[in-house]
């Protein structure tokens, strides 16, 4: 009886160990797990890019750092625990802007308590927000929120025309670009030349959604940043690889030669195109854009 006492102990004493080794490296395996989809590169000083890759695409979210604290502009998806990959990368207090309120770009908001968004963008993280006031001034700068807004434990806070995030020793610039969406905006790093376009300029940026404000609306702020060229010389996409500031003068002529009439666009060839999107190509840039949505309608 005591020989098997004893080989039930220290079975017992083996089941315990493999319980525990167990408890101990699945919540380290769930993590890992949670980080897989994203990679990350180094491409300027002091500014890291995080690739979030899912079976659809991908998109890049941006860590800018400072002395004092860092800037998190985009979180992706949100398939994974962004938040505890960004703290692998930077131990600096994080605020968090978001570029537009595309599910792509937000979709990790909901682990951080506090997101910078542009007010025009709040009915698409929450409900409550009215986008018949954000469809009716077509792109125009009068805000249609003033006050934050909280979903689930996130609080979103209005960000407009001439915010400036002061990271220390780091300064960057919001600027409202309506198009992509009412609220979108770049963010200008004018001491480093950067510019960090979110879904405004993209290798072919998208004017076809539900979202987007007509053509010329667009052309407006492409216009607006391309003013302010002298402060860039590169430009940080929403999706895919730095390009030239000589990209968006291309964004330009592409949307001019659309709105004038002088384009010979084409069927836009992509899944998403439930809208009869066409797609026009001029030099490096490409705009697939809604042919019933090119002007403001009075």
């Amino acid at each position: 009886m005591d020989s098997i006492r004893k080989l039930l102990t220290m079975s017992s004493l083996k089941q315990l160990k493999i319980a525990t080794f167990f408890a101990l490296i699945t919540p380290m395996m769930m993590a890992q797990g949670r980080m897989e989809c994203y990679k990350v590169t180094r491409v300027a000083d002091k500014i890291t890019t995080i690739l979030e890759t899912v079976t659809n695409g991908n998109v890049n979210i941006y860590i800018v750092e400072g002395k004092d604290s860092a800037l998190i502009i985009d979180t992706g998806y949100g398939t994974g625990d962004i938040v505890g990959y960004i703290k692998t990368l930077t131990k600096l207090p994080l605020i968090v802007v978001n570029t537009h309120g595309h599910r792509d770009h937000v979709g990790g908001d909901s682990q951080f308590s506090k997101v910078f968004l542009h007010p025009d963008d709040f009915y698409m993280v929450d409900t409550r927000s009215n986008k018949d006031a954000a469809d009716k001034h077509n792109g125009k700068t009068n805000p249609v929120e003033d006050k934050p807004v909280i979903v689930g434990t996130t609080t979103f806070v209005p960000v407009r025309e001439g915010h400036v995030f002061d990271l220390g020793g780091r300064k960057l610039e919001v600027i409202v670009v309506p198009g992509h969406t009412h609220g979108s905006i770049v963010i200008l790093d004018k001491e480093n030349k950067i510019l960090f376009a979110g879904d405004n300029t993209n290798s072919i940026v998208w004017l076809f959604l539900k979202d987007c404000y007509p053509l010329e609306v667009y052309l407006k702020s492409l216009e607006k940043v391309e003013k302010l060229s002298n402060h860039y010389n590169i430009v940080m996409p929403g999706h895919n690889t730095p390009l030239d500031k000589a990209f968006i003068s291309d964004q330009v002529g592409a949307v001019k030669s659309i709105l004038d009439g002088t384009c010979t666009p084409f069927h836009y060839n992509h899944p998403f195109n439930t809208f009869g999107a066409l797609e026009y190509d001029y030099k490096t840039a490409k705009v697939a854009y809604d042919p019933n949505n090119l002007r403001v309608k009075k």
